[in-house]
């Protein structure tokens, strides 16, 4: 495959999934604006849902990209993507940079071509999530038996991909501590993503709603969330998309005090976010991009204690923690959360620990100096 030109430092970027800009395309529009001359390989997507920064690269996907209605069935193709990914050839690429949450890292790259994995988390459906997403996802006993045995050679395979980055930068403490115990691979760095920072006006007074954005993952406890906003009645804006958004809001849509946006724009996004008395985390994340943005807007977090939040929620002073997935637990958090005073402005000040793209770049290009 020809590269755009001889004289250059010739980069490509590869990711599992071009579906939409959630968190990792974020991430992977980043490393996009880093090196404006980077391909873009993954093993699925649509242009179409993509930024103008990655449109204007080259992307290439896989032939799992050609097979009908791809959309709605990619998950249950996950059995394949070693294989496809595996098929992706770099020759002529004197560094590769894997945007991985799953199987990317594994990629076999040229014995001159340097190798930089990004984690975001080894498969969490593999290992210590495995159950969770099995009882969310609800599979037949048969089903769920094949499911089982396929993840038992996934694992396999993951743990031998594992060797193939020559370095590997985790995005938070939690992937960090993944790696280390299932890959028994050392982590280079942790590096956090970037967040894009409000720029506008604190608000001092806050509407009475709380904000959530998108908790359609297992992972990520929407319907705990959702139940608990059912229970309780407090107003809240569920932000985004994810493979159980259709189920959930079928479910919970006649709920009045519960509201489905969907994807809406940055404007929109950010009037919501400023003026939300809370935003709320109700599951693991590996590092959470849109509660950073509602810390940036003054606006506090309540999350389960656990995952990214612990690098991002300063308790009592930019949110608080809940620490079981009861409603008794969740209803005394938000108790004391609407009983405390916040200092909006002071919460949006403190964001030194938060990156923004400027310091992520500083962060991505130290490590492949001092890794060349």
């Amino acid at each position: 495959m020809m590269v755009k030109s001889k004289n250059r430092y010739r980069v490509a970027l590869v990711t599992e999934s071009l579906w939409s800009m959630a968190g990792a395309n974020r991430v992977l529009d980043s490393f996009a604006k880093i090196f404006p001359d980077a391909d873009i390989f993954a093993l699925f997507g649509e242009k179409k849902s993509l930024s103008d920064n990655l449109n204007s690269h080259r992307i290439f996907f896989s032939r799992l990209n050609g097979i009908p209605f791809i959309k709605k069935v990619y998950r249950y193709t996950f059995n394949l993507w070693p294989f496809f990914v595996e098929k992706f050839d770099f020759p002529q690429y004197d560094l590769v940079i894997s945007s991985s949450s799953s199987v990317t890292h594994g990629i076999i790259s040229p014995l001159n071509c340097l190798h930089v994995a990004y984690i975001h988390s080894p498969m969490r459906y593999a290992w210590d999530l495995r159950s969770r997403y099995s009882r969310v996802v609800g599979f037949s006993r048969l089903k769920q038996a094949f499911v089982d045995f396929c993840l038992v050679g996934m694992r396999v395979w993951d743990v031998v991909a594992s060797s193939r980055p020559d370095h590997i930068i985790a995005n938070s403490n939690i992937s960090k501590e993944r790696i280390e115990k299932y890959w028994d691979r050392k982590v280079d760095a942790v590096i956090h993503p970037p967040v894009e920072k409000y720029k506008g006006k604190i608000y001092l007074k806050r509407n009475d709603y709380y904000i959530s954005g998108a908790p359609f993952e297992p992972n990520k406890e929407g319907e705990f969330l959702l139940s608990c906003a059912a229970e309780l009645g407090c107003k809240l804006k569920v932000l985004g998309n994810g493979s159980l958004r259709k189920r959930l809001e079928k479910k919970y849509s006649r709920f009045k005090n519960i509201e489905f946006l969907g994807w809406i724009t940055d404007e929109e996004k950010w009037k919501i976010m400023a003026k939300a008395k809370g935003y709320i985390v109700p599951g693991i994340e590996e590092y959470g991009i849109f509660p950073c943005e509602a810390i940036s807007a003054g606006t506090p977090v309540i999350a389960f204690r656990g995952g990214g939040s612990l690098e991002i929620v300063k308790e009592g002073k930019n949110g608080m923690f809940f620490d079981n997935w009861n409603i008794s637990d969740f209803r005394e958090c938000m108790k004391n959360f609407e009983g405390k005073k916040w200092n909006y402005k002071k919460i949006s000040e403190d964001t030194r620990y938060i990156n923004d793209f400027d310091s992520f770049k500083k962060s991505i290009l130290k490590q492949l100096v001092d890794n060349k």
